[in-house]
């Protein structure tokens, strides 16, 4: 017999909820950088100078090199989680 503990079905709207849950941050990402590569060519036809194109494609290398930055250290710290977890289970 095992030490865990038997869960009931998930009911539909915890379903729902698990499903938009996982869509709603790639989403969000995708959305962020495809707003960011519309901009940049946007920005490259209105600009007079170099200056301004230079500001603008400096903030959004910030912004979306962040986000992505964020997202990859976010799964780092899952991924050490779960050996830790792993490790306790198997002590």
């Amino acid at each position: 017999m095992t030490d865990t503990p038997i869960q009931p079905p998930a009911s539909p709207s915890e379903r729902v909820k698990a499903f938009i849950g996982d869509l709603a941050r790639p989403f969000a990402i995708y959305a962020t950088s495809a707003a960011a590569a519309i901009g940049i060519v946007r920005v490259a036809w209105v600009v007079e100078n170099g200056n301004d194109g230079a500001i603008y494609l400096g903030a959004v290398a910030v912004l979306v090199g962040g986000i992505y930055g964020f997202k990859s250290w976010e799964q780092i710290k899952t991924g050490k989680q779960g050996a830790e977890v792993e490790i306790a289970k198997a002590k």
